[in-house]
């Protein structure tokens, strides 16, 4: 036969084995499943597997673009605003994991605190039962006013208990609540979010360091509403970025934030004041000196999606919550550098033995401990737990200052 009368006898027969083919596939997976489970010989018992939720696409027109501008700004200022820089926070189901989030590392921070107290203060919260209640890990399992009034009586048994005025109870912050909503993780992980990072890092790579849910709420007094003191996020992290980065990104979700609301308070150009640690180091009368050195601003207001970006050398700080405002909720996005360390001395005993005014503070140990002791000292950081979210392959990749 010609090569055209072929064709489509040819065409036929694959069209006839596709047909058979679709057949068999459909009697085969044609039954129950539990059937088909039941009825194939023994099986391992099967798991249930909790599927992973993600956060909506954003189209690219509805998420900011970072302007050099931004750039030059975030490093001559140590922060900016950065208008619809997270819109996945304008979700509904995005909010709604942010609160489960909360409730769940709220617990956390309760089981934690008491042992906390014991190893760094020597105060046993568990002496002024009569006077501030009994603290009873039962109260942890009656939902989030539970927990509230477990907090209520740490505190009041640390306040009696305290042996010197500057005993308190670790700042509560909802740290790491991506690892327990994975619609949380979703948004801390995508690839724009890590870009903006690293565009105002001015790095080729990026990892996120951790998540960080901070809610002032004013109807409650288990310190929920206290003002947050002038400080620096690296000040609290066991990383050495040498001089290359970590940013973060503050976020309102569920309302905007307006007059009244408790922003953070930035001073500008903080971040590059050498001078600063180098003559003054720790003083014990921070706020007053800050006032002195450095201008300090605020935004007037944030939408949800909306976030400030500040450096981890930045100082800043918030005031409480205006009552008539309600609760103010934010969520927080960290990143670092690829090429930052573990700090090799967090107590000063041996590299920083003589600096006793730069003792590490391990108020966020919750948020680090499970990764800190598996990092190689002088070695870049790389754990799981601190995932890369931004590489930049075509980036030459300089050498850290004094590093390889």
């Amino acid at each position: 036969r010609s090569e055209a009368a072929r064709c489509p006898i040819n065409a036929m027969r694959r069209w006839l084995v596709l047909v058979w083919a679709a057949a068999v596939r459909a009697e085969y997976f044609d039954v129950e499943e539990d059937a088909f489970w039941e009825n194939d010989g023994p099986q391992e018992p099967r798991k249930t597997v909790k599927p992973k939720t993600t956060a909506p696409r954003i189209a690219k027109r509805d998420r900011a673009q970072l302007s050099l501008n931004q750039m030059v700004t975030f490093a001559s200022q140590g922060w900016i605003r950065c208008v619809k820089c997270i819109p996945e926070l304008r979700d509904p189901g995005v909010a709604a994991a942010l609160d489960r989030g909360y409730e769940a590392t709220l617990r956390q921070y309760a089981r934690y605190a008491p042992s906390f107290m014991l190893d760094r203060f020597d105060v046993d919260v568990y002496e002024h039962n009569e006077e501030c209640g009994p603290v009873v890990i039962e109260l942890l399992d009656q939902g989030r006013r539970g927990v509230e009034e477990y907090l209520d009586r740490l505190r009041c048994s640390v306040r009696i208990g305290r042996h010197y005025s500057n005993v308190s109870l670790p700042y509560f912050q909802g740290l790491n609540v991506h690892r327990v909503e994975s619609v949380v993780e979703s948004v801390a992980t995508t690839k724009a979010l890590g870009l903006a990072a690293a565009s105002l890092l001015q790095a080729a790579k990026v990892r996120l360091y951790q998540t960080a849910m901070f809610v002032k709420d004013p109807a409650h007094g288990a310190g929920l509403n206290n003002a947050t003191g002038w400080h620096r996020d690296l000040q609290l992290v066991p990383l050495d970025t040498r001089g290359r980065g970590y940013v973060t990104f503050w976020c309102p979700y569920e309302r905007p934030l307006g007059e009244g609301d408790s922003f953070l308070h930035f001073a500008v150009g903080s971040q590059r004041d050498i001078g600063f640690e180098y003559w003054y180091g720790n003083p014990e009368k921070l706020g007053p000196l800050i006032a002195a050195r450095y201008a300090i601003t605020r935004v007037a207001s944030l939408d949800v999606g909306d976030c400030t970006a500040h450096d981890g050398w930045t100082f800043h700080t918030a005031p409480p919550q205006d009552p008539s405002r309600g609760a103010r909720k934010v969520v927080a996005f960290s990143f670092v550098t690829t090429d930052a360390i573990p700090l090799p001395d967090l107590d000063a005993e041996n590299i920083r033995v003589d600096r006793p005014d730069r003792v590490f503070v391990r108020e966020d140990e919750i948020g680090w401990r499970d990764f800190y002791d598996e990092l190689e000292p002088f070695e870049p950081v790389d754990h799981e737990l601190l995932p890369m979210v931004f590489e930049d392959t075509r980036a030459t990749n300089l050498p850290a200052p004094g590093g390889k």
